[in-house]
C-alpha cells in the first residue's frame, strides 16, 4: 500500500475477529467498505463481518522505530546500493 504525501486520504486499520488489514480511504466508513470488499474477494465471501476501524495517525510516536535502510538493502542482497547509501549517511 502506497500513499503519496499530497493525498487527501488517510490510512485506516480495520480488524475483525479473524482478520485485519490496512486500507487507504477518505473516511472510516469508506475504509470499512473497502476492507470488507477486499476480504470478501480474497477469501471468497468466507469472512467475519464485525469490524473495528481506527485511523492511523501519521505522526512520529514513541512506539515508532527508525530503520537503517542500508541494512535493509544489504539484507535484500543489494550490497552496492547499501554501500552507497551508507557512504551518503556517513557524510551527512
Amino acid at each position: 500500500m502506497i500513499k503519496l504525501d499530497n493525498s487527501k486520504n488517510s490510512f485506516y486499520f480495520c480488524e475483525c475477529a479473524d482478520w485485519s488489514t490496512v486500507v487507504e480511504s477518505q473516511d472510516a466508513n469508506s475504509a470499512a467498505k473497502n476492507a470488507l470488499k477486499n476480504m470478501l474477494k480474497e477469501f471468497d465471501g468466507n469472512v467475519s463481518f464485525c469490524m473495528r476501524v481506527k485511523k492511523i495517525n501519521e505522526k512520529f510516536e514513541d512506539s515508532d522505530k527508525l530503520i537503517r535502510m542500508d541494512k535493509i538493502l544489504a539484507d535484500l542482497g543489494m550490497h552496492k546500493e547499501s554501500k552507497s547509501l551508507s557512504e551518503i549517511m556517513k557524510n551527512i
